[in-house]
Parts: C-alpha cells; structure tokens; sequence
C-alpha cells in the first residue's frame, strides 16, 4: 500500500531535510556542498518556497525539486529570469510513484505565477523531462587537435596558479562581467563567483592564468584522471588580442604541464577563430551535449527561439561553461 503524500514548499527549518535527502541519495560530497543551495553567498536570490517537497504520511521528506534563480544576461544588457533545476532526487523507497513528476509540474506552475521567463536544467535522463516541456540544447564541445609542429607555443609573462590556492575572483569577476557573450549566466558577485565557479575549480584540479593586463583569464583542468584529455574549460577576454594570446598560453600549458597536443575545448572562441589559432582541425570532432536542456515559461515565441538558437549556433557565441553550476 503506496504512503498517503503531501507536496508543499519546504521551509527554512526544514531545509536540513533536503540537505540530508541530497547527501543520502547523490555520490558524497565535502562538507558544505549541499548547504551552499540556501546561502546568501552563493544563492544570493533564494526565497524560501523555491525547493519544493513530498511528504509522507509520518512527516519524511521523500522526494525534492529545488528551483535556482539564475539571471541570463545578453550582451545588450537584456536581463533574463530563469529557474535552473537542481537536485531533483526521490528517496530509494519511493521512486516510480511519479513524485519528482508531480513536483516538477509543481515548479513550472510557480515558475508562471512567479514571472520566470524560461527554465534549464542539466540532466542526465532527458527522457525524464521531455514530456513535461523541457527540450534538449544542442550545446557543441570541441576535441580540438593541435599543430604537431608546435607553431602555437609561445612566451609569455605570469604564472598558473592552482584554484586551491586562488582568491582573486573579484579580478576574475571583473573580466566576466566586460563584452559579455550574447547569452551568459550573470555570476551577480565576486562571492558567487567563488562560492560556485570556484568550487567547481578546485574539485576540477584546475589552474587559472590571467594575463598581466588583466584583459582576459583562462582555466585548464584534466577533470577526470590522467588518463584523460586535458580541457580548457574555461576563458574570458575583452577582445580579439587578448582572447588569442590566452588560447595560445592555454595550449602551450597544456603540452607542457600535461605532455599532450590534444585537449577539449568548450565551446567554440568568442572573437577569434580555429583557423587564426593555427590549430589543426582536420581531426576535429563534435560532440553534441544534449544533457542541458531548456524550457520556455512565458518569453514570447520569436525571443526564446532566439535564445535557443544562439546556444546551439556554430559559432558559439552564447555558451554554458562547465563550472555553471545545476
């Protein structure tokens, strides 16, 4: 005989609840990990409300969709509000009972009454989602092969530092925030910045390089072992200058600290080109992430076409970096 269930927001002394349900379900995390959803610090726009709950009969918490209010920026300064879908989990003795569904539905409605303008999620069972309106963005990752001459390698001024070590993300901040993409989640402050991004670096075993100018800022990690290509996963630069003389630093790093020539890029360069790099793309491969995925929520047809079409556009123009955090 199935629980009688209650679904409501979960409140602010009982967001303990959550937080237990999430490090019981999901892989274990540092200490921490999951509190940082209710920080004002790193979720400086929570509101109590916005992770919503199944109850069973005995008052546990069985099953949990938390909303992340995220602001997407385009480059004219078009500010967007969209709920990123995090931590949806249902404990082991409850699932397919459609609880997560219900409390999906649930968020999409309070995403309408609240004037969210579209949702995203990332996802490893898309299949979950489609039928409740979320789509797949066709968001490109490139496997970029470098010149086996080397011609790319290059001098240059300043040091690699690790992000255990690194504090200056108000620097970094800085650099996002000038000649954004079209389309790029707003990092709201330094402190965001390093609560989410920063973390996400240092699990990543990343390094993180600005230029002298403080122009630009690039970040490489070997995310998952040593055994695995090496990744520029991440880069900002106010211009085509700066932005070329990263990549090429990234790409002599990465021959020298990983003794490799092939390494993944995310997304394609903002202002330059493959080509302008002189990097060999004869080789080069695809990769179609359909894991992230996006729903319209009351942005007028034409607008969110718009939107969808400048992520998955070949020229990369509006991205998703990996440290954006679901």
């Amino acid at each position: 005989m199935l629980s009688s269930i209650t679904y409501r927001p979960v409140i602010k002394s009982e967001q303990s609840k959550a937080i237990e349900l999430w490090q019981t379900v999901f892989e274990p995390k540092e200490d921490g990990y999951f509190e940082r959803y209710f920080l004002s610090t790193a979720s400086p726009s929570y509101q109590e409300g916005d992770t919503l709950g199944a109850w069973s009969d005995n008052n546990l918490l069985v099953s949990v969709v938390h909303i992340r209010r995220m602001i997407l920026k385009s480059a004219t300064n078009e500010t967007f509000l969209c709920g990123v879908i995090s931590n949806v989990v249902t404990h082991v003795e409850f699932r397919n009972q459609g609880l997560s569904r219900q409390l999906l539905m649930q968020a999409i409605e309070k995403m309408k009454q609240e004037n969210f303008d579209l949702s995203m999620l990332g996802t490893g069972r898309s299949q979950h989602y489609l039928p409740l309106g979320w789509k797949p963005i066709k968001h490109r990752i490139e496997y970029v092969i470098n010149t086996p001459n080397d011609n790319s390698s290059i001098n240059y001024e300043g040091s690699w530092i690790s992000a255990s070590s690194f504090s200056s993300y108000d620097q970094l901040f800085e650099i996002y925030s000038i000649n954004p993409r079209s389309y790029q989640f707003d990092r709201c402050s330094p402190l965001t910045f390093e609560h989410w991004i920063g973390w996400h670096w240092q699990q990543d075993f990343a390094y993180i390089y600005i230029l002298p100018n403080r122009t630009g800022y690039v970040v490489i990690n070997q995310k998952d072992g040593k055994g695995c290509d090496p990744c520029i996963a991440e880069w900002r630069a106010i211009d085509i200058d700066s932005e070329t003389i990263l990549l090429k630093i990234a790409a002599t790093e990465i021959r020298r600290r990983y003794r490799r020539n092939t390494f993944l890029l995310h997304t394609f360069p903002q202002y330059t080109t493959l080509k302008l790099l002189e990097w060999d793309n004869k080789n080069l491969l695809f990769e179609q992430n359909e894991d992230i995925m996006i729903q319209n929520i009351r942005l007028p047809d034409d607008t969110f076409r718009t939107i969808t079409a400048a992520f998955e556009a070949e020229d990369g123009k509006a991205t998703i970096w990996p440290g954006e955090y679901f």
